[in-house]
């Protein structure tokens, strides 16, 4: 019983803090409002895919290839967000024990490592759009090479920001 009730007292703890963050939106720029745009565009064709196949009974064809694009760009068009606004994944630990010199440069490298991928990534990329990009979508008419040179404009994008990002980021902060 008495593990019950300090369980409560965690989980009413937890809830009031959740309940006292304020959502800031103020990181909001002009440059996720392609990823917005795409992100509403799945919504309504996910919801046209449910509502024709489950209250009418019968599924428009085209909207699950075209939910699963639309998915694939916001994927990507969204690690632009990520490399603007600094929220990729990685681990924020060691800096903490480290010289400030030296946890600079690890962040720097991180970010040249980062963007090195995305580069790359983007290389490949539009490797892959030259060679594929004629091939037709399933149930639409239309080229695939759209989607992957959408996708390799978003690893640069990515690749450029978080390099200028690095830089910046190393002499806004002199030694």
């Amino acid at each position: 019983m008495n593990d019950l009730s300090h369980d409560q007292k965690i989980a009413e703890e937890i809830t009031s803090q959740i309940d006292a963050q304020q959502t800031d939106i103020s990181d909001i720029s002009w440059w996720d409002t392609p990823v917005f745009m795409v992100f509403w565009a799945l919504v309504l064709v996910v919801f046209l895919q449910f509502f024709s196949r489950y209250a009418l009974n019968s599924s428009i064809p085209w909207t699950e290839e075209v939910a699963r694009y639309l998915l694939i760009v916001v994927t990507f068009s969204g690690a632009v967000i990520c490399a603007r606004k600094k929220s990729q994944i990685y681990l924020d630990f060691f800096h903490l024990y480290i010289p400030k010199v030296a946890s600079r440069a690890m962040f720097f490298l991180m970010d040249m490592i980062t963007a090195a991928f995305f580069a790359y990534a983007a290389w490949s990329g539009a490797s892959l759009a030259q060679r594929m990009g004629h091939q037709r979508m399933i149930s639409i008419d239309m080229q695939r090479g759209y989607l992957f040179w959408t996708i390799v404009v978003c690893l640069a994008i990515a690749a450029i920001v978080t390099f200028a990002r690095g830089i910046h980021d190393l002499r806004r902060h002199p030694s």
